[in-house]
């Protein structure tokens, strides 16, 4: 599935939903301007890039399909580092002024690697590079709920993903929270939010495929079981206002887990 065809597609239906006269989103738009809340149109389409690099633990290693000679070998591996170039394209609407709802669609192009130990007999025979390809194609959905006093504001990120591997095979399932709290310098005739926040992850990776997959030349199987070094981690971030339907932000992640977001986003 093409990203521009999705993005054309969808560009296509958001027109026609802000061009319907029988549709007034968000509910209870007219209470939150009467109070004297800014609010963003409601439709939106974002196009994104993310590139995130974090630790991992691999649980088990474990190898079939070799005849039995697979027990006599003893893996166990360390610690090891996850990295990851995110495409997405999400589709949003705010359905109650402090209630948006998304839906998105990516691929993901990234790899994990460790060093893994192996014994046979009990002695060692060194540790070798355990190198696994996750490229991919990701979709999932998820709400950010949102509020505000003045010039503050506060928000909850909260999604769900799944992406189906084409290299080897499995699906990695995420969970993400990411609390957020912010300033609006709007007022202050700059157009610009900022915000400090952190993001929490929940990442489910049970993963298998050929050895000669992960370069091993052995004609049996794989099944690795791993998952993140930490869960939490830092983020801090701005949005630039460029008119009432175009908006740039740019977010960082540090600690445990580092990260660099860019989006455009287009709103109707």
């Amino acid at each position: 599935m093409k990203l521009h065809s999705l993005l054309l597609a969808s560009s296509c239906l958001f027109n026609g939903i802000a061009s319907a006269d029988s549709l007034s989103f968000p509910i209870w738009k007219e209470e939150a301007q009467a109070r004297g809340y800014e609010l963003p149109k409601p439709f939106g389409l974002n196009l994104s890039y993310m590139g995130m690099e974090q630790g991992i633990n691999v649980d088990s290693i474990a190898l079939t399909g070799l005849g039995g000679i697979e027990t006599l070998f003893d893996m166990e591996a360390g610690s090891g580092k996850q990295a990851s170039d995110v495409m997405t394209l999400r589709a949003d609407m705010w359905l109650f002024p402090f209630l948006n709802l998304y839906g998105l669609v990516g691929t993901l192009d990234g790899y994990s690697e460790t060093d893994v130990s192996v014994k046979i007999f009990g002695e060692s025979i060194g540790k070798f590079p355990f190198r696994l390809d996750l490229d991919g194609y990701t979709y999932g959905g998820g709400f950010v709920l949102a509020g505000g006093y003045e010039q503050w504001f506060a928000l909850v990120d909260a999604s769900y993903t799944q992406t189906s591997l084409n290299v080897i095979d499995g699906a990695i399932d995420a969970i993400v929270v990411s609390p957020r709290v912010g300033y609006n310098f709007h007022q202050n005739g700059i157009p610009v939010r900022v915000w400090l926040g952190a993001m929490y992850q929940n990442v489910q990776q049970e993963l298998s495929g050929s050895l000669e997959q992960v370069d091993i030349p052995l004609n049996g199987r794989f099944n690795v079981k791993q998952r993140l070094a930490s869960e939490w981690n830092t983020i801090a971030g701005l949005q630039y206002q460029i008119n009432e339907s175009w908006y740039l932000l740019s977010e960082a992640g540090f600690g445990e887990r580092q990260s660099i977001f860019f989006s455009l986003d287009r709103r109707f």
